[in-house]
This record gives structure tokens, sequence and C-alpha cells, in this order.
């Protein structure tokens, strides 16, 4: 029997006051019950927008992205989790493509490839052989390199409520280039288990990727695995909290042990499993995560219907108003006329809101390919010294992972940037419209994707610089030959034997022109060396380029539509309260009595409505 429940919460982990089920289902009816009474009114714009929210409610995923080096044991963390083999795990391979394992009644496994209009196409896979499109050799060679990545549906109770987990691929060195690839997951995740293992403390490289995984997600823990292998492990724990403290980094260290883990549940014992750390690792993600994600979609849905009552009241009050003192109709008609045309104006292309997203979508694209051009331009500047100060033929081993890295870097640093600027676009549209849409950009993200992330991997396109090796014994015969023949012709010319002075001269030759065929080819390799590197770079920037701009226009799209569909929702309730007064105010006297009754009725139930839903907030 499967306890992945089993522990309490861990440390700083509050848990949220009435956010199980139940608290749900209430959300839920009353969600329902506002929608039925939107489409009872006439208001079908209002119940659409509110069974978007209500389709977010019920399929709404948490997503749990698994980061870390090679070899730290993320797979086994997350088959750990899963109590189930789900994640290939072997010292001689290592995971190259990320796994996306969410909850399904039937056991099944899809890759996912590009089709060739864009579209990814999923094929069904067999779930034993998952690892042979996921992972690559000892030698480094990945088994599988047309897919972008395997998806797998599995019966586990951890992930009934919506939890996704995604196991990506080591990051080596977590400065090459799957660590943009995985900056990027980082970036749409709602948490990120950083995992690290108990051989080692914190290394420099570790803790700069968990500062910008903090950075670019809401949530981040780290996971201290292999404490079974580790006798030192709460040494390497406490300095691991250390370093964090000292950076200032509010993220929690909870060391586990895999194995442990999956002795305790083939026992059904609850104790091995808090022993194993596993125990309180599932508390924070089903227990706090989990219900802190929902309780943020509950309260939304929730903090809409208290909106749409609000709306539906002030108009029934204020019919209510001209039913019982009609010589109040002047001023009231007034109102609601400036209203209508405020409403209209909001909704026009001159609108503040609409004026301040377009200019703003066209000063942040301008920025942020300036900040990447000038990222470029300095890097490629610091390649030029780099090649200038060595031998390529030297230092190309270690050259190209450090190209790789730091452009990696760059892009990971203008891509946040991007992030950054555009939630901080949205804000000003919403307060100028009067409407919070950082949700929207998110959604617009996360719709994009982080395209320009996985086109990291390509590599530069030039050999290996080789330097001169057997050629160096013909360059010096040749030299030297050279060299022996025209002093020995001009000895006899003027009369003198040369004999083994010709020799010495010949070998002096011979040396300077081997010194000076090895000046020349240098130079040589360096322009190649930097020719493939200013290659690599415009490869890059044309693709980042590319991909930053379509982001940034589908997040104008994104805010384009919702603030243009509440400024139609808004006219419409405009329209909808200029007509229902002026109803009003030529109602008959003797209808007045009943429509005053019909008017009490409806605000007391809308109100009931909206004292339930303020409840659960």
């Amino acid at each position: 029997m499967e306890q992945d429940r089993a522990g309490g919460a861990p440390t700083g982990t509050t848990p949220q006051p009435d956010s199980g089920p139940d608290r749900h289902q209430r959300s839920g009816a009353i969600l329902r019950t506002a929608v039925t009474a939107c489409r009872a009114y006439g208001r079908e714009d209002m119940a659409e927008r509110l069974d978007v929210l209500g389709g977010r409610l019920d399929a709404s995923e948490v997503r749990v992205v698994v980061v870390g080096e090679f070899k730290k044991g993320k797979s086994s963390l997350v088959n750990a989790l899963l109590n189930a083999d789900v994640c290939a795990v072997d010292d001689d391979i290592a995971t190259a493509l990320p796994t996306v394992i969410r909850y399904g009644t039937t056991p099944s496994a899809h890759v996912v490839r590009a089709g060739s209009d864009g579209v990814p196409i999923q094929e069904a896979v067999a779930l034993s052989a998952v690892s042979e499109y996921v992972t690559e050799s000892s030698d480094g060679q990945q088994r599988q390199s047309d897919i972008g990545g395997v998806e797998v549906d599995i019966d586990r109770r951890i992930l009934a409520d919506g939890l996704v987990l995604v196991d990506t691929p080591g990051v080596g060195g977590l400065g090459a280039a799957h660590a943009t690839a995985t900056l990027g997951a980082i970036s749409l995740a709602d948490v990120a288990i950083f995992v690290t293992d108990a051989s080692q403390e914190f290394t420099a490289t570790e803790i700069e990727f968990l500062r910008r995984a903090a950075e670019l997600c809401p949530r981040v823990v780290c996971a201290l695995t292999k404490t079974d292998l580790s006798p030192a492990w709460r040494t390497v724990w406490e300095r691991d909290r250390a370093h964090l403290e000292q950076i200032g980094l509010d993220c929690e260290v909870m060391a586990v042990s895999a194995p442990l883990r999956r002795e305790a549940m083939r026992r059904s014992d609850r104790v091995m499993n808090e022993e194993s750390g596993y125990g309180r690792l599932v508390a924070y993600l089903a227990g706090g995560v989990l219900s802190e994600t929902r309780c943020g979609h509950q309260d939304r849905v929730l903090a809409d219907v208290v909106a749409v009552c609000d709306q539906f009241i002030d108009g029934f009050e204020r019919d209510l108003a001209l039913l019982r003192d009609p010589d109040k109709a002047t001023e009231v008609t007034a109102r609601l006329e400036a209203d209508k045309a405020a409403a209209e104006q909001r909704r026009s292309q001159a609108a503040r809101w609409s004026t301040a997203l377009s200019d703003g979508i066209a000063d942040l694209t301008s920025d942020v390919d300036h900040d990447f051009r000038s990222r470029i331009r300095a890097l490629i500047s610091e390649i030029d010294d780099v090649i200038d100060a060595g031998d390529p033929a030297d230092l190309w081993a270690e050259f190209e992972p450090w190209l790789t890295s730091r452009m990696s870097s760059e892009v990971v640093a203008n891509h946040t940037l991007m992030t950054e600027r555009a939630v901080e676009l949205s804000t000003r549209v919403g307060e100028l419209f009067g409407s919070d849409s950082q949700d929207t950009v998110r959604a617009a993200l996360g719709a994009h994707g982080t395209a320009s992330m996985a086109d990291m991997g390509s590599r530069l396109d030039v050999k290996d610089p080789a330097k001169i090796g057997l050629e160096a014994g013909l360059l010096a015969l040749r030299g030297g030959y050279g060299g022996v023949m025209m002093f020995t012709m001009l000895g006899s010319m003027v009369g003198l034997a040369l004999g083994p002075i010709a020799l010495g001269i010949g070998l002096v030759m011979g040396r300077k022109g081997i010194k000076d065929e090895r000046k020349r080819r240098i130079g040589q390799r360096r322009q190649e060396a930097k020719s493939a590197a200013r290659k690599y770079c415009d490869e890059v920037s044309f693709h980042v380029t590319k991909d930053t701009r379509d982001a940034l226009r589908t997040i104008q799209r994104h805010l384009r539509d919702h603030f243009s569909a509440r400024a139609d929702e808004a006219l419409r309730s405009a329209n909808e309260a200029l007509r229902t007064a002026t109803e009003a105010i030529r109602s008959e006297a003797e209808s007045r009595p009943q429509r005053i009754a019909d008017l009490t009725a409806e605000i007391e139930r809308v109100s009931a409505l909206r004292r339930r839903a303020e409840e659960l907030l």
C-alpha cells in the first residue's frame, strides 16, 4: 500500500486554511451558480468568462521541474516520489531529454516530435521503451535525436490532484547549453526541485544556478540526495544551508534517500518513510505547494464571482432607486450615458491602455534586442582576447564548452530581462485599464514556449585545429637543405670550402623555417577559430532574436485580447444598465410595486451568492 502522503509539513510550510477538497467543491458550486445567473440575466459574455475560469479551476496543473547536474540523482528522486521505475537510472547513461509525468488511469507513454508545420506530434510507445528515447549512452551519444521529449501517464495518488513532474537533462556544470533549456523550463514551472548529492557542499556554479532559478520560479526547494552513501551528509546539509543564508536565498534543503524510500514503500513502513526524507518532500509538494496553488486559483475565481455579483447588485439597486424615486431619472441617465461613453473610449484603439501596450511592446522589443546585441558584442571581444592569448590547438577542447556556456548565460539573462519587463508592462497597462493581467503574461509565455532555449545545443562548426606534427621534420629538412645549398654555392663562387660550417648554417635555417611556419599556422588557426566563433554567435543571435520577437508578439496579442474582451464586457454592461434604467423610468405606475418586489428578490439572491463566495475568500 502506498503512503505518498505520509509525514507532516516541512519547516516553513504553513497549511492553507480551508484549502482541501471541500473548498474546491464549494468554489466550483458557487462558480456554476454564478454562470447560471449570468445566463439568466442575459450576460452570456460573463458566463463564458466564468466558464473559462472554471476550466482552469478543474484542470489546473502544478508543474514541478526537477533540475540539477548530471548524476546527482534526479531520475532516482522522481522514481522514489512515484514509487515506480519511470525514469531510467544507470551509472553508464544519463538523461538527455525531458520526461513529463502526469496522472492517468491507464499507464501510457508518448514521444513528442516536431511536425513539419511546427505543431508537435505525439507517437505512442511502450512504457518499457521510454529509456531508449530519453537517455544517452556512456560515450555521450544520444540514442534518439529526432524527438523533443517524452510524456508519461501513470496512476499515482501524488499526481491525481494535478501535480506534474518533469525530469530534465543534467546540465553538466550548470553553465553549459542544457542549463539554458532547463532555466527556460523553470521560468514556466510552479516549483523547482534542485537536486544535489551529499558527497560535497554546493559549488559556486550550483549557487549561481540556484540564484537564477529563484529569480525565474516562485518556489525553489533543494533535495540533498544519496544520504545513505555519505556518512557526513549532516555536515554537508548544514553547510549548504549556510551558503543559501549567506546569499539571501530562502530555500529549504531536504535530505532524502531514494533506496530507503523504496524499501519503506515495499514494507509499507511509515517510520522508515519518514527517515528517508520523502515524507516531508511529498507533504511539501502535495500538501503545501499544490494546496497553495489551488487556493490561488480558487481565490481568483471567487474574486471574479464577487465582482460579477457586485455588478448585478449595483444595476438592480439603481433600477430599484429609480422605481422608488422617478425624479432622479435625469441624474441617473446622465451618469449612465457618461459610463457608456467611457466604456466606448476604453474599447477604442485610441484608449490609453491600447496606446501604452503598443508603445510598450515596441520599446521592449527594441530594448531586449539592444541588450542581446550588446551582450554578443562584449562576448565577441572576450572571445578575441581568449583566442589571441593562446594557440587554439591547445585550448580548443576547453574553449568550445566555455563559449557555449557563456552564450547560454547571455541568452538566459536576456530572456530573464524580457520576462521581467513584460510583467512590468502588463502591470502598467492593467493599472490604466483597471484590471490585473500578470496571469495573462504567464499564459502567453507558456503558449509560446522557449524555442530559443532548445537551440543552444548546436556545436561550433569547425574541426579541432591541429598542431605541426610530423611535418616539422620535413620543414626542417627543406629549410636546412636550401640553406646548405645557398651558402655552399656562395663559397664555391669565392673559392671557399665551407664544409661543416654549411651544415650548421643549414640547421639554423631549418629551425627558423619551422618557427616561421609555426607562427603562420598559429595565426591561421586563430583566424579560423574566430571565424567559427563569430559564425556560432551569429547563428544563435539569429534564432534568439526571432524567438524573442515572436514571444513579445504573443504577449502583445494575449494582453490585447484580454483587455479587449474586458472592454467589450464593460461596454455591454453600460448599455445594459442604460437599457434597464430607461425601462424603469418608462414603467407604468401600476406595475412598479411588482417590479420593486422582483428587484428586491433578485438583489437578495445575488447578495446571498456573493456572501457564499466572500466567506471562502
